[in-house]
């Protein structure tokens, strides 16, 4: 594969990712700055999706979703780390388009 293929492959990778993922690295970025590295906007987002108080709230109202969504989150982010990285570049260099 050459850098063409290469590149023309991940922006269509990242064309599909899911919105969330897309906002989520965004807030990061607006949050942090743009010198965040991959491994701190993972963590932040293990952080966002990992057991704590919304998933009590959500239990307490007897809305399991929220549940069953985190963990879905967090199943997304293990088995695509690398894309988690080039969407973060992509928004580091504001060229990740809606």
């Amino acid at each position: 594969m050459n850098n063409q293929e290469f590149a023309t492959m991940t922006k269509k990778v990242i064309k599909y990712a899911p919105d969330w993922l897309k906002k989520d690295l965004r807030n990061i970025v607006n949050k942090e700055g743009d010198k965040v590295r991959v491994s701190h906007a993972i963590s932040l987002l293990y952080n966002q999706y990992s057991f704590n108080l919304g998933h009590i709230f959500a239990s307490m109202d007897k809305n399991y979703d929220w549940a069953q969504t985190a963990h879905n989150h967090l199943n997304y982010i293990d088995n695509n780390i690398d894309l988690v990285a080039l969407m973060l570049k992509e928004i580091k260099n504001n060229s990740l388009e809606d």
